[in-house]
This record gives structure tokens, sequence and C-alpha cells, in this order.
């Protein structure tokens, strides 16, 4: 032990004892809160920028040369650098997505290893900015809780403080990505199963409350905002339907990315791997830009009525039927998004499928309302669907219809489209859990037997 961690062990001592003495525990955990909130923030915000930029660049690019041949080939590039970090400077124990989160909480005591604070800021922003098809939401989560747990650590917090301050980490990253503060403490408590008692959402309040204020003052702009009307009753079969359609892609979406996971597991992380997700997934990309990066963009465009990026440099747009080429189009991106998703995972890359859950959705409720309106038998709005389907494919696949519900009522702006969201989440949701009984974030943990069949707290833990 150096001089500097003597001395740093020391000053944290004698701060344990002055917190003992003069501060309660309680103002304590909020103060604390606070700062693991602006951390969290800062990653995310960090994250969201950079990735923002380089997909700009990307999209300029194609543009200019009128082809995506070049921008193409970048998650080749990614993916590889992000390879190279895991196996060579964190040693393959870097864990990726949520559910190591969980594991983290139930059998080491909500304890993280130091390099999950920086670690999925390195690797993600590398496959996501090069055009990986995941998301970033689940290594902010990841970092968002390495932060909160790291610092209890530090403080010598006991299991269940640690366990609250992971969870305002993870939370306060989901806030901060969508100004969602509300959806964060909900995927909290519906997500990582945390304990719902007062003292527990107080901090989460505050850490949320946090991010979402840092978020706002270090980039005004909203990463993603939608804007919304109002809905009348008379759609509401459209939407019963849509509930339907949205938990069929669920399930579908679920036993892809398991399958391809599954299968890239049993080949361990090498080279060949690489290899061997990667090249399909350019030539996937090649054929559908629409599955370059998040795909945000894309539905941010069809939600104000531009229909030409789902067709743009691709050799659809030659098809003598525009109606029939954005039909197919969509119905391609739908089946593909989740290919290419676990395709990333499996070669190296660092992400999540919350993105993918939301442009897989964004697709669906776009191609049902753009179907019926070509019918001409009734006009649907489409922002409307296009914002109920990514609710309904965010609930069914990761089984959180509350966060789902919250999150996109948040990024709309209201509730205006409060009940739509209600019966189409609903739905899927029921649905998923008939055919998936189990989230990609919790099979693993049930199968391993370390939480009970349909246990939904960790009540038993804490």
């Amino acid at each position: 032990m150096t001089y500097y961690q003597k001395s740093l062990g020391r000053l944290l001592i004698k701060l344990d004892h002055f917190r003992t003495k003069h501060v309660r525990h309680r103002n304590f955990l909020i103060v604390i809160s606070f700062v693991v909130g602006a951390l969290s923030a800062l990653a995310a915000v960090f994250l969201k920028l950079l990735v923002g930029f380089v997909e700009h660049q990307a999209s300029r690019i194609n543009d200019l040369m009128n082809s995506n041949w070049l921008t193409a080939i970048f998650p080749l590039i990614g993916v590889g650098i992000s390879l190279i970090l895991l196996k060579k400077l964190f040693n393959n124990k870097l864990k990726r997505g949520v559910g190591f989160i969980l594991r983290s909480i139930l059998t080491e005591k909500s304890r993280m290893a130091l390099k999950h604070t920086f670690g999925h800021v390195l690797t993600s922003s590398v496959t996501v900015a090069m055009g990986g098809s995941v998301g970033l939401e689940a290594p902010i989560v990841a970092t968002g809780s390495a932060i909160g747990s790291n610092t209890a650590h530090d403080l010598r917090l006991p299991y269940r403080d640690t366990t609250l301050l992971l969870a305002c980490g993870a939370s306060s990253g989901i806030a901060a990505i969508f100004n969602s503060p509300i959806a964060g403490i909900i995927f909290a408590l519906e997500v990582l199963m945390i304990d719902f008692n007062i003292p527990f959402v107080i901090p989460l309040l505050i850490s949320t409350a946090t991010a979402t204020v840092v978020s706002q003052l270090l980039y005004p702009d909203k990463f993603f905002f939608l804007i919304i009307e109002g809905w009348n009753v008379a759609s509401i079969p459209f939407y019963i339907i849509l509930g339907s359609i949205c938990g069929l892609a669920s399930v579908y979406t679920t036993n892809v990315v398991e399958k391809i996971e599954d299968y890239f597991d049993m080949k361990g992380l090498n080279w060949k791997s690489w290899l061997r997700g990667s090249i399909p997934l350019c030539i996937l990309i090649f054929i559908l830009p629409g599955l370059y990066g998040e795909g945000y963009a894309t539905i941010t465009q069809l939600m104000k009525g531009n229909y030409e990026p789902l067709t743009s440099h691709t050799y659809f747009q030659y098809l003598g039927n525009k109606h029939v080429a954005i039909i197919v189009v969509c119905l391609l991106l739908i089946a593909f998004k989740s290919v290419s998703a676990g395709l990333t995972i499996g070669a190296g890359g660092n992400g999540g499928i919350f993105a993918p859950s939301l442009f897989i959705g964004g697709i669906v409720g776009f191609l049902f309302a753009y179907i019926v309106n070509l019918t001409g038998l009734v006009e649907l709005n489409t922002a409307n669907f296009i914002v109920a389907s990514m609710a309904g494919v965010l609930a069914g696949v990761m089984h959180a219809p509350l966060t789902a519900i919250f999150l996109l009522a948040e990024i709309t702006g209201g509730y205006t489209l409060f009940i739509p969201l209600m019966i189409v989440t609903a739905i899927s949701y029921f649905m998923t859990r008939k055919y998936v009984k189990y989230s990609l974030y919790h099979k693993a943990l049930v199968e391993k037997k370390i939480i009970k069949e349909d246990s939904n707290i960790t009540e038993d833990y804490i």
C-alpha cells in the first residue's frame, strides 16, 4: 500500500468519525445520493454527446458519398477496439449488461469492482459510436451503479446503504439520458428489484432530480424528445391490436438475442468470435443503414413525418413503389435489429438491449399506422402509435411495464398518451410473459437459483 493510499485511508476514517458524531445518517445519505446522481449524470452526458457527435459525422459521410459502404465498416473497428479493451485492459472480467448488477446486489453485498466505474464508458463509447447496433443505457446504468457502490464502500457504509447508493447511480443514469427522473426511480424498483420504502425513495428522488438538472445544464437540448398529440377513444381497438403485435415482437426479440448470445458464450470471447459477429453485422448495416448505432435518429425523423431515412442509401430506394419499399425496409429492420444487437454483443462490443427494444417498438408502431392509413379506411396518428409501440416492446423485453409507461410519458413531455400506453404495455407484457417467463436480465439468475421464481423484490436479501 502506497503512502497516498494510507493517507487517503486515514482521511476517510477521520471523516467517518466526524460524520458519525455530527451528521444524522439519513441526512448524510441524502448528501451522498446528490453526489452519486451528479457523477452518474456526467458519465451519461459524456457518452451521449460523444456517440451523438460520431453518429452525426457518419451520417455526413453517407450523404457526401451517397452510400454507406464506408460507415458500414465502422462497427468492425469499434467492436474490435472494445474486444481489445475487454481482453487486454480488463482481462475479460468486465461484466456486461444489467444482470451482473443484480448478481452483485444479491450475492456480493452490492459490491462492484472499481473498473466498472470507467470500463463501460470506454468500451460502450467505441462500440456504439462506431455503429454497434446496441444502446448505451445498460453501460450507463452499470457505470452509475458502480459509482454508487464504490462511493458507499469507500465510506464504509453497510450493505443496505450500499444497495441504496447503487440504485441511486443506476436510476440517475436513466434519468440523465432521457430527462425522466420518475422512470429512473421506477427502473430501480422494477428492474433492479429494490425494496420499496420511504427511506429508500427519498435518496432516489434526490439523485435522479440531480442527474436530470445536471444533464439539462450541460446539454439543454434533449438527447431524445418526442412530441405527441391527443388521442381519441375510437382508436382504442387499434391500440389493442398494436399491443398484441408488440407482444409478438417482444417474444421474437428476446428469443433471438438470447440464442445469439448463448451461441457466442459457448465459443468464448476471442478474435474468431469478433470476426463471426462483426462481419455479418457490417453486411447487415450496409444493406440496412438504419441498423447503425442506437437508431434514435431514425425514430425522431419518423415522428416528424420524414420517412426518407428508412430507404436512404439503400437499394430499396430504387424500387418502383415507394410504399412497398418503406414496408419492406420496416419489416427487415424489425427482423434484424435484434440479430444485429446480438452480433454486436457476441463479437465483443458493449451495450444493451434497451435502445434496440425502443427502436424495434418505434418501427413496429410506425409500420402498423402506416399500413392502416394506406387502406384509407381510417386515419391514425402515426406519432402516437410510434410512442405507444415503443413502450409496448420495451415492457415486453424488459418485463418492466411501469418503467416503459413512465419513461415514454416523460419523453413525450406529459401524460397525454397515458391510457394508450397502459393498454399497449399491459397487453404486450402479459403476452410476452406467457411465452417468455423471465427477462434477459433475470433468467440466468433464476436458472442459477440466485433469485427465487416469481421474485419481485430483494427484501429477502437486504
